[in-house]
């Protein structure tokens, strides 16, 4: 029977063991009710297997969903499994206001 333990303590194992995976370094991951959810780019499937059995294998992960993506370096501009994103920081600068399309300012 799988042991109950509350959904912070498991995200907080969840990130322990994310960072201690290079391989893993653009993986998301959300808990609720001792599901696990991950998402993101990994550099291989051998990657993508590692980084779900990790998870899985944590005390009080009833299930991961897993939405990872392998990404070769082939169809994004970074290296294998870290793509590059054109707001990596998540900011709207639209919306923040911090553009000038002015080609004198």
């Amino acid at each position: 029977m799988a042991v109950e333990r509350p959904d912070s303590l498991i995200a907080d194992e969840v990130v322990h063991a994310l960072g201690q995976q290079s391989r893993s370094s653009q993986v998301l991951a959300q808990v609720k009710d001792g599901e696990v959810t991950l998402s993101g780019d990994v550099p291989d499937a051998a990657a993508k297997r590692d980084v779900e059995a990790l998870i899985a294998a944590i005390e009080g992960v009833r299930n991961v969903r897993s939405y990872l993506h392998v990404d070769s370096g082939s169809a994004s501009l970074g290296t294998p499994g870290e793509a590059i994103r054109d707001n990596p920081d998540g900011r709207d600068d639209a919306q923040m206001g911090d553009i000038d399309l002015r080609k004198d300012g």
